[in-house]
């Protein structure tokens, strides 16, 4: 089909005043409108021309918008039939005073069209809203499964009604910006300066700016090559295999495992060929979190002795292999012996085919099915989940959701209508979170009760209002932020005062080990441990499982965090089960390693005996450093005992300041003769004792010299690399 185009930009479109076509047009009317949530709007209309001329009305705040997206089709053109050249004329300055007022854009058609011709454009309108219900099951099911209803409001705000029109409803926020397209824009140009060089535009060839072409699934074949342009694969020599997989396709609702890992005969070694197969099988795997079992299932040939204990082992080592490339799905081995051959015969073609190993993944859509109850009165996932869901197809476009609704919609002009999008069963379930909010004061003791659910599906659902319904009735109300297929969210919608929550913190450090030693300077590592206690008093009546949201310290790891789930790099989920009534004790463990320096003269010598035990140098490199260890022992000891004898010293000295002050006194007392001999006795011990402890001090100055100077001849040419 040919297309003559007034504007090829994209498009985003909004419930606008609808244009009133005039004159040669029999029909020009509102088929298709998309909706966004940042409140653009995508209208598309359809109308039959029998002339040249077709005249279109807007308000005049729209007007801008409208000629930069409309895009006009002509349909039905033949195989030799040229489409028309449009033209617009623009409304005159005068014709609209106000942003609401009315206004026209005629489009000139030439030559004249006689055909269906279709009119396309995004202008600003109401932005849909999303809003939720969640329905628990019931206490103590087996199966955590939920039902979740989601809604679409949408507004018509334009000047006519919507009759009979397909309604698209896209997450997402298209860019666009006010702009004034028709006021005449004069700008300033550089003025000319030097010599004229003539009129030659390029000094060399301007290229066309190109690229390869899209390449959507980003498995590296371009999608125009691409004969699985949705599935990443690899290159085929085949037209009709190339881009597909090779070896493992993901969908929705299950992984087929398109080739076997074949194996040696005899061996339960992976070989070297079949490492890339692992690989892609893990990466699948990862990439379809809602399917979370898997059977491994080993095979041997007729030839081979022991058949089934060799297929247990081969089950078993690709099994390894998956575990150590990550895959956290649950994996069950099951050894098939030779009793399912792949290829009958006896040939040793049909034999190699025979050693291999399978996975095989769970039908999903059949172990997803509700089973049938009986319908109950209250509201409950089995009773809820009979609704019908409005959304016919869900498509990603552009990197955001679009909802096609199932029927067209009828909605009058200024006026509102609530949608069902999706009426489906999630894995889901009712729980404690304890996560202290400031918005609800009571929760820094209190945890919320919360509805966890897990969006197994393809879709991706937007932020919006959330009721939650359990036990037959409305028991709260949440908030959903966005949540993308394969992630999971647990909303709170209520306190629960029955159940006390507190957290008690404590955090030490211990020396650890010697990084390294340079010019007397010693780098020593220490791990600082952080330890959180939960005291949890349950309630009478709560649910079996409370997650306690523990916010991770800056630059510590946690250490064998007790049943973390979602784990971020500021936060993790620790999970626990509770029983009515009984108490718990959550206790999460961090650590983290830091690093500092300590001029070794000036280290504390058992201190860095601890240092030491948590090192592992070289014997001869060990050695000097004890020995630079012990001579820091020494040279402590020494200080230690100086510092003693000098208090000691100058309290003599202060003893013989008195003594002497005394015998002056009693100076020209004769009567004071054996007084005086008694002072001058007590004078003469303190010298002695003075210049005994003097002599003490001079001997350990020297030995603090000496320790100093070997200790500074030990260090010098101590040196440990960093470890």
């Amino acid at each position: 089909m040919k297309h003559a185009f007034l504007a090829a930009l994209s498009l985003a479109l909004s419930a606008c005043a609808g244009p009133l076509a005039k004159g040669p047009s029999v029909d020009l009317r509102l088929r298709h409108v998309v909706l966004y949530q940042n409140g653009l709007g995508y209208f598309e209309r359809t109308g039959v021309m029998s002339g040249e001329r077709l005249t279109l009305r807007f308000r005049e705040r729209e007007v801008d918008d409208v000629l930069k997206s409309m895009v006009v089709v002509e349909q039905n053109l033949g195989p030799n039939e040229t489409p028309s050249t449009v033209s617009a004329l623009l409304p005159r300055s005068e014709q609209a005073s106000g942003p609401e007022d009315p206004t026209e854009i005629e489009l000139v058609f030439s030559p004249a069209a006689r055909r269906p011709v279709s009119i396309a454009y995004a202008v600003p309108t109401a932005a849909w809203k999303a809003t939720y219900r969640v329905i628990l099951p019931a206490k103590g099911q087996k199966e955590k499964r939920a039902l979740l209803q989601a809604w679409a409001l949408i507004s018509n705000i334009g000047d006519e009604d919507w009759s009979e029109v397909n309604v698209t409803l896209a997450t997402g926020a298209p860019l666009s910006y006010v702009s004034n397209l028709r006021a005449p824009a004069m700008l300033d140009r550089p003025e000319l300066k030097g010599v004229y060089d003539g009129e030659g535009g390029a000094l060399a060839p301007v290229l066309a700016e190109s690229s390869p072409g899209p390449d959507a699934d980003r498995d590296g074949v371009l999608d125009h090559e691409d004969a699985c342009p949705r599935e990443p694969g690899s290159a085929s020599p085949q037209p009709d295999r190339h881009g597909c997989p090779q070896a493992v396709r993901a969908i929705s609702s299950e992984i087929q495992i398109l080739t076997p890992v074949l194996f040696d005969k005899g061996s339960d070694v992976i070989p070297p060929r079949a490492r890339p197969l692992i690989e892609e099988i893990a990466r699948t795997i990862k990439s379809v979190p809602h399917l979370r079992a898997f059977e491994v299932e080993g095979h041997a040939s007729s030839d081979e002795a022991g058949a089934a204990d060799l297929a247990a082992r081969r089950a078993a080592a690709v099994r390894a292999a998956l575990l150590q490339l990550g895959v956290t799905a649950e994996l069950v081995t099951r050894s098939h012996g030779a009793e399912m051959p792949l290829v009958a015969g006896d040939t040793e073609e049909a034999r190699q085919r025979n050693r291999r190993v399978f996975l095989r993944a769970p039908d999903v859509r059949q172990a997803q099915a509700p089973s049938p109850r009986r319908e109950a009165p209250a509201v409950t996932p089995e009773a809820m989940a009979k609704a019908p869901e409005g959304a016919a197809s869900v498509d990603a476009v552009a990197g955001a959701f679009r909802y096609a609704i199932a029927n067209p919609v009828t909605l009058p002009k200024k006026s509102s209508a609530l949608i069902t999008l999706i009426n489906r069963p999630v894995a889901g379930e009712d729980v404690l979170l304890f996560r202290p909010d400031p918005a609800a004061p009571a929760s820094a003791t209190h945890p919320f009760r919360a509805a966890q659910i897990e969006n197994r599906s393809a879709l991706g659902l937007q932020p919006g209002s959330v009721s939650i319904f359990s036990g037959g009735t409305f028991v709260g109300e949440g908030v959903l932020t966005r949540l993308l297929p394969g992630e999971s969210a647990t909303i709170p919608y209520a306190i629960d005062s029955s159940t006390e929550v507190r957290a008690t913190s404590m955090t030490t450090d211990v020396p650890v080990r010697v990084v390294s030693l340079s010019r007397g300077a010693l780098r020593v590592e220490d791990r600082y441990r952080r330890v959180t206690v939960y005291d949890v008093r349950p309630g009478r009546d709560v649910p079996e499982t409370l997650l306690i949201r523990h916010a991770r310290a800056t630059g510590f790891e946690p250490q064998g965090l007790p049943g973390c789930t979602d784990a971020t790099p500021d936060a993790c989920l620790v999970e626990k089960k509770l029983a009515p009534g009984a108490p718990q004790k959550v206790v999460v463990e961090e650590t983290r390693l830091s690093q500092r320096e300590i001029p070794l003269v000036q280290a504390d010598s058992e201190q860095l005996s601890m240092y030491l035990k948590g090192s592992s140098l070289p014997a001869e490199l060990r050695a000097r450093l004890d020995r630079a260890l012990a001579l820091r022992r020494a040279l402590d000891a020494a200080n230690d005992e100086l510092d003693p004898l000098r208090r000691r010293r100058a309290e003599l000295i202060d003893r013989a300041a008195e003594l002497r002050e005394s015998l002056r006194t009693i100076e020209r007392t004769p009567q004071a003769g054996k007084l005086r001999q008694t002072l001058l006795d007590r004078l003469a011990e303190v010298a002695r004792q003075s210049e005994e402890i003097g002599a003490k001090i001079t001997q350990r100055v020297e030995d603090v010299a000496m320790a100093r100077a070997e200790f500074d001849d030990t260090l010098r040419d101590l040196v440990i690399e960093g470890r």
